[in-house]
């Protein structure tokens, strides 16, 4: 997350943009997805074919039962593919939501994912600090998340995933149990993120909250459509 502003020529630093610009970390093709409903099979996702390029912001809307949050579970790695190809930053994915830990602290929620890697409880800690004062949350460390409130917990959960530095955040519906205002908080602050150099792809039923993103593309039936 931190920018390198280094005395280079804008000439390198051109390039060096471009070429992140023209990362693929998301490549999927042809994706097929179907489920055993008793004696019938649903097929949800029909030759799905996505990409999405290092810093860009994706909004994939649908409606209710048109497969987005299969696509998503899929692009997570939290559910398997039938048939098809995909590749995540590069991994071929082929063989191969987040909740907050109730009884852990604000702390404890966003520095687990540090410790799991067998990061040290005060590296973890001071690692993960900036990312907490960025999110607004220095004030609600030692709060658990029945004591705050949706878009609270909301950013808690976003700091656990930008602890990792992953190479994408994935958001299911994000705004979609929030009130006005927290949703907007939200939004205003995945745009900020962005900017700052993160892929996002959001799934989403809203028109007016996936018109947030830099691109947007429709799944209709198991089907993408590319505006």
């Amino acid at each position: 997350m931190d920018a390198v502003m280094d005395m280079e020529p804008a000439i390198c630093a051109a390039t060096k943009a471009e070429s992140i610009e023209n990362t693929d970390v998301i490549t999927m093709r042809n994706i097929n997805k179907s489920y055993r409903m008793g004696t019938q099979s649903l097929h949800v996702l029909k030759d799905v074919s996505l990409t999405v390029k290092q810093g860009e912001y994706l909004a994939i809307l649908g409606p209710s039962g048109s497969g987005k949050s299969t696509l998503m579970n899929i692009i997570g790695c939290m559910d398997v593919m039938d048939s098809g190809n995909y590749l995540l930053d590069g991994v071929a994915i082929e063989q191969v939501t987040y909740f907050l830990i109730p009884t852990y602290n604000v702390l404890q929620n966003i520095v687990m994912p540090l410790l799991m890697r067998g990061m040290g409880l005060a590296e973890a800690q001071e690692t993960s600090m900036d990312t907490i004062d960025m999110l607004g949350l220095s004030q609600r460390i030692g709060h658990k998340p029945n004591e705050l409130s949706g878009g609270q917990q909301q950013r808690v959960a976003i700091a656990r995933a930008l602890v990792g530095k992953p190479a994408i955040l994935l958001a299911d519906e994000p705004t979609g149990a929030l009130d006005v205002n927290s949703g907007k908080e939200v939004l205003k602050l995945f745009e900020n993120l962005n900017q700052m150099g993160n892929t996002i792809v959001m799934i989403t039923h809203d028109l007016n909250v996936a018109k947030h993103a830099g691109r947007v593309v429709r799944i209709v039936d198991g089907e993408i459509y590319e505006n």
